[in-house]
């Protein structure tokens, strides 16, 4: 069994080449192999409708030598753009998102190539939004073109991943030679006056919240500069704007449980929407990475 491995979904897309392009590099930093995933699904049944026999609907041969040709190219363009990272692939039947899920289980990253959601999709969600709902490991949906001296900006907020979302965003910068912008966004109760005695002793109180929680990371890494901000607005719009000047943004992922959380705001979701740099998200169960 491959362990401590980058898996990426992969289907032969731009965006799917971007996300190899960024894994590999990861890879190449890292010293992690890369696995390649592209998973379809296949009906199994006859529709209902029909009344005469007819043969099973399972993959068929042209497919799957298209599948293979597909996958064996993108192998050989990885092994020669990144010849010291180790890569193959595995072809998964089943849906994207339950096959990355699977795939996570035992992974240290998984990374997604994607597009800016809009309308009804991004309301829905989509196979990243709920890989990250559900994976054990950090999620990276790879976009823009970022200058490689831009900031990894981390997200903070009173969670339980807050931790692992500092972590992660340290790990990123170190090995980038960045900064890293830490940005808690915090609303103040409706009604008052932002500039209240109330408000503005709340903010102090946040503001050292997040000193020392950033200050426990300053230590472990000190020769990596960092600053500490809490930006007043909602915590997805305060992100979303930090990461137009950042080159990875990290936040906390949402374990989906039921319907209901799925309709509820959440940062990462707003993130997928609007960031338009690449997005890290990390759940609390989150196995480290080892350098």
């Amino acid at each position: 069994m491959h362990t401590q491995r980058i898996v990426v979904g992969y289907d032969g897309s731009a965006e799917a080449r971007k996300a190899a392009r960024w894994a590999l590099d990861e890879a190449e930093r890292s010293d992690l192999p890369v696995e390649l995933v592209y998973a379809y699904e296949w009906p199994t049944y006859v529709p209902a409708a029909a009344m005469m026999p007819a043969a099973a609907v399972y993959p068929d041969v042209d497919t799957d030598l298209a599948v293979a040709d597909m996958l064996g190219r993108a192998v050989d363009a990885a092994m020669s753009s990144h010849p010291g990272v180790r890569v193959w692939a595995r072809v998964e039947h089943s849906t994207a998102a339950v096959a990355l899920i699977q795939r996570a289980a035992d992974a240290s990253l998984v990374v997604l190539g994607g597009r800016r959601l809009t309308g009804m999709r991004a309301w829905l969600g989509s196979t990243s939004g709920s890989v990250s709902a559900h994976a054990r490991c950090p999620v990276v949906v790879v976009r823009g073109e970022p200058r490689a001296t831009d900031p990894v900006v981390a997200g903070v907020d009173e969670s339980e991943a807050a931790g692992q979302v500092l972590g992660f965003a340290f790990e990123q910068a170190v090995m980038r030679g960045v900064a890293v912008r830490a940005v808690h966004g915090w609303s103040p109760p409706d009604g008052r006056d932002l500039l209240c005695e109330t408000n503005l002793r709340a903010i102090g109180e946040e503001r050292g919240r997040l000193e020392a929680m950033v200050g426990c990371w300053r230590r472990r890494y000190p020769g990596t500069p960092v600053s500490a901000e809490v930006v007043v607005g909602s915590p997805g719009e305060v992100l979303a704007q930090a990461a137009a000047g950042a080159q990875l943004v990290v936040a906390g992922a949402r374990t989906r449980r039921a319907l209901r959380t799925v309709l509820r705001p959440s940062v990462g979701r707003h993130l997928l929407h609007r960031a338009r740099c690449s997005v890290a998200l990390v759940s609390r169960t989150r196995a480290a990475i080892r350098f």
